[in-house]
């Protein structure tokens, strides 16, 4: 039940950041002048993306708490977040035609790394 909790919160912050920034690719630029906020934010917050991101903001939170409440050890947990990473890096590239550098493909692959010698331990 615990490492659910945690793919649960480790895939919704995931979607819930491509789905933010799907939502603020609709919207368009963040405003450089104050008169424009409002607007920004009115758009931001009746964008259907930006909700979705924010209700999976929120069961990243649930199950992260209940995650941690579980958790006789946060230190063997919480390197799997880490794991947001690797997820909003594969899908940048695949959905946003994001450029990935081989650089970053390979700090993605230490991460994995880590990650499973956190597993492990």
């Amino acid at each position: 039940m615990l490492y659910l909790l945690v793919f649960v919160s480790v895939t919704a912050m995931s979607g819930a950041q491509l789905l933010l920034k799907k939502g603020l690719n609709v919207i368009g630029q963040f405003p450089e002048s104050g008169r424009e906020l409002l607007p920004f934010f009115a758009k931001a917050f009746s964008n259907v993306y930006v909700i979705s991101a924010l209700v999976l903001t929120a069961i990243t939170a649930l199950a992260w708490i209940m995650a941690v409440a579980k958790s006789t050890e946060i230190s063997q947990i919480y390197p799997f977040m880490a794991l947001s990473y690797v997820l909003v890096a594969l899908f940048s590239w695949f959905l946003f035609k994001e450029d990935v550098t081989v650089l970053r493909w390979v700090g993605i692959a230490l991460i994995c790394f880590g990650v499973f010698f956190v597993a492990r331990s």
